[in-house]
């Protein structure tokens, strides 16, 4: 029996169902990292001793989405609370581990539908619908005036899940549903367990058990044939309703349908948001959707070396020394420190090589095979002295510019060879505290990506390392 044929049979059951699905999520490649990428950013959030370095690390392990977060926190929903961010730590800082970790997933997730998106009109139509619903609630959360309204927009951006993995996955089907129902989403479900045995709830809810979503994200992927009555705005009802909402909206404004004065009364009092202001969303929403900061097109990306690279890290020591008047403690200045200078100089890979009794260990990484690769950073000072240790002996700043050089490659440490065998060039910063060597900061770059370091940007680089020890000897800020 030819495979395309089993899901219009209800024998396979419903775990035949989800085992087809995965096979044909697996098959296009995107959403195993997606599922991947979700499970990193909800375990950060969830896990509040380590929860802002890591979801800093997993931001910036993605060149792309560590732009656009950037972006997006200095847009104009944020910019009020913190003036420019130009880090994903300052971003994290400003607005909160929740608030980063919902705008990261909303993106991730955006980015990973539209890449997923098949060649047909059909598809292409729910996405939109998708699309435009996250834009609704989230100006409807701005309007309420919700702390994290991204939070709202993964929610709303989930709740349309089922009805899209259907649309990509089982075209045929999902063609028998849209004909029951006319095209009104209060009778899919239905017509979904009729097809296919399942309620397109029922798939959003394993969705999100496998990608092991937090229950307020989790509750809102159902559709509650009656609203709950009045709810406090940011509560898990709140959100469910919002999304129910903006979903609906989005259908009618997609497809050209009546029906909206019918939704502001259906939903209106509940949701404790004025009905103008509901339909002021609405109206936002359908004219720059388009334009919209979650689903414009980007310009194309490239790592690397800035051309701005100077300037880079000139407004990264302003930051920089901004958080530390206002008392960043030193695990997050030497987070600050290290992304600055990652991002400011398009580095393949940073890490802070920090002491630990009598050895040097990596501490902190981002880019390129981090946090894998830290273990491995050991300088052991007792058994070799290679030119990590001259470095820290004489605390002077270095610039390798080709690392396979004879005269250099006989002077790396013994484990440079493997975890770093990429890097063509690399730069150390040796850190001294009471003139004793306590660390190092280190930036590569790949072969094909090395570039040169010219004098002052080596300055502003050696700058933050200093502004960095400033936060463990004050005498010195």
């Amino acid at each position: 029996m030819n495979e395309e044929t089993l899901i219009s049979r209800l024998s396979i059951g419903k775990s035949g169902f989800f085992e087809l699905l995965w096979k044909r999520m697996n098959e296009k490649g995107d959403f195993p990292s997606l599922s991947s990428a979700v499970h990193v950013i909800v375990e950060a959030m969830n896990d509040e001793d380590r929860n802002a370095s890591d979801l800093t690390s997993s931001i910036l392990s993605d060149f792309a989405l560590t732009q656009k977060v950037i972006r997006l926190a200095n847009s104009a929903m944020y910019s009020l609370l913190g003036g420019e961010i130009t880090t994903v730590t300052k971003a994290v800082m400003v607005l909160g581990v929740d608030a980063i970790g919902h705008l990261a997933l909303s993106v991730r997730l955006m980015d990973t539908l539209s890449a997923s998106v098949p060649d047909s009109p059909a598809a292409k139509a729910e996405m939109a619908k998708s699309m435009l619903a996250g834009s609704i609630a989230q100006k409807i959360a701005v309007k309420a005036n919700l702390k994290d309204p991204e939070e709202v927009v993964v929610c709303a951006l989930m709740h349309h899940l089922g009805r899209l993995l259907v649309t990509f996955y089982f075209p045929e089907e999902w063609e028998k549903i849209v004909q029951i129902t006319g095209g009104y989403l209060d009778a899919e479900n239905a017509a979904a367990e009729k097809v296919i045995g399942l309620s397109l709830d029922d798939i959003a809810l394993e969705a999100a058990k496998k990608w092991r979503l937090p229950a307020k994200i989790a509750n809102s992927m159902t559709r509650n044939s009656d609203t709950p009555g009045t709810c406090i705005p940011g509560s898990a009802e709140w959100i469910n309703m919002v999304a129910s909402f903006s979903g609906e909206a989005a259908s009618l404004a997609a497809d050209g349908k009546p029906g909206l004065n019918t939704l502001l009364g259906k939903y209106g009092d509940n949701l404790l948001v004025a009905p103008e202001a509901l339909a002021d969303s609405v109206s936002a929403a359908v004219l720059d959707a388009k334009e919209s900061e979650l689903i414009e097109e980007d310009e194309p990306l490239s790592e690397g070396k800035p051309l701005d690279a100077e300037k880079r890290l000139e407004k990264g020591i302003e930051s920089f020394a901004g958080a530390i008047k206002e008392g960043i403690p030193f695990g997050s200045a030497l987070n600050l420190a290290l992304e600055t200078i990652y991002l400011s100089m398009g580095f393949n890979r940073v890490a802070a090589i920090l002491r630990d009794g009598s050895s040097l260990k990596g501490r902190v990484g981002f880019g390129h095979g981090m946090p894998d690769i830290l273990p491995s950073l050991v300088l052991q000072e007792s058994l070799d002295h290679n030119l990590f240790h001259l470095a820290l002996q004489n605390n002077a700043d270095v610039y390798i510019e080709e690392v396979s050089d004879p005269k250099i490659a006989g002077r790396l440490p013994s484990w440079f060879a493997g975890p770093l065998t990429d890097a063509q060039s690399f730069v150390l910063l040796p850190m001294t505290f009471n003139n004793h060597p306590v660390g190092m900061l280190y930036g590569d770059w790949k072969r094909g990506m090395a570039q040169k370091v010219e004098k002052s940007e080596f300055a502003k680089m050696s700058a933050i390392r200093d502004l960095l020890m400033s936060v463990l000897n004050p005498r010195k800020k």
